[in-house]
């Protein structure tokens, strides 16, 4: 009797499993969905292991990650951009998902042996998914970046160039269509726009003598205050691997941190992921 109830009581909690997996990797008719810039999430006990996103699914409607480009900036600056973002879906039924999203992102100025001078960018989101047929979605997104360098020391505001893209207070509007032709293949189109570009303003303190202490001030503007990118390109949506691939023009926006490179030039779209 033990034994049969034990086993009873594993198949309920393995069918509850599977039914939370089931819907956080699929809609109610069985479509996967697309979690990359959308309101949608992973799924609960989910691991996600990308080249834009490491992520984990504390719930269906919590989760939090990493973004590798932030890490990989290290190749183009010559420092490390430490990171974390936390994703929470407040809302959601069979047409509409609305998700909020923290990140932040801290980087060390100054020079080695100087006392730290930190570059602190607080990027915050609000993405909208909207269903509008049976195949059709609007995923949308607004953006406010508030980044501020501050510290003791020698700030180096040139550390935290990239390419000539400076982290800055900004505002950006977003937008995906994605059309979905198979149950796992769809065609998406993708569009960026920065609304609002403020400079970085920091200020330092230091010591030129053991009685004489300098505090300094000042701003950093970006080289363009509106850039922009359209992209297309199409989505492969496997239960556990998801790749995104496709091309555009304009001004290429560093992933998770909206960095926007103020070059207009071919952008390539390519994000792989497997999903655990």
């Amino acid at each position: 009797m033990r034994r049969a109830r034990a086993t009873a009581l594993v198949l309920v909690v393995a069918v509850m499993v599977a039914t939370v997996e089931a819907r956080a990797e699929t809609t109610e008719d069985g479509l996967p969905l697309l979690d990359e810039r959308t309101a949608y999430l992973i799924g609960a006990r989910q691991f996600k292991i990308g080249v834009l996103a490491l992520e984990y699914g504390i719930t269906d409607r919590l989760s939090v990650g990493s973004d590798p480009p932030a890490w990989a900036a290290r190749a183009f600056l010559p420092i490390l951009v430490p990171n974390l973002h936390l994703k929470w879906q407040f809302y959601e039924n069979e047409r509409l998902a609305l998700t909020g999203v923290v990140a932040g992102y801290g980087a060390n100025l100054a020079e080695d042996n100087l006392p730290a001078s930190w570059l602190l960018s607080f990027p915050l989101s609000l993405f909208a998914s909207v269903r509008v047929a049976d195949r059709f979605w609007i995923h949308g997104d607004g953006t406010y970046i508030f980044a501020r360098a501050t510290g003791s020391g020698n700030v180096d505001v040139d550390r935290a160039d990239v390419a000539g893209g400076a982290a800055t207070r900004a505002a950006q509007l977003g937008t995906m269509l994605e059309w979905r032709l198979t149950r796992i293949f769809s065609l998406t189109a993708t569009g960026r726009y920065q609304v609002y570009t403020g400079p970085l303003t920091f200020n330092a303190s230091g010591m030129t003598d053991a009685f004489t202490t300098v505090n300094v001030a000042g701003t950093l503007s970006p080289r363009v205050e509106h850039p922009w990118q359209a992209l297309a390109g199409v989505a492969f949506l496997w239960k556990h691997f998801h790749l995104i691939a496709g091309g555009g023009y304009g001004y290429y926006f560093i992933p998770g941190m909206d960095i926007a490179i103020p070059k207009k030039t071919f952008i390539p779209d390519l994000s792989l992921s497997v999903i655990l």
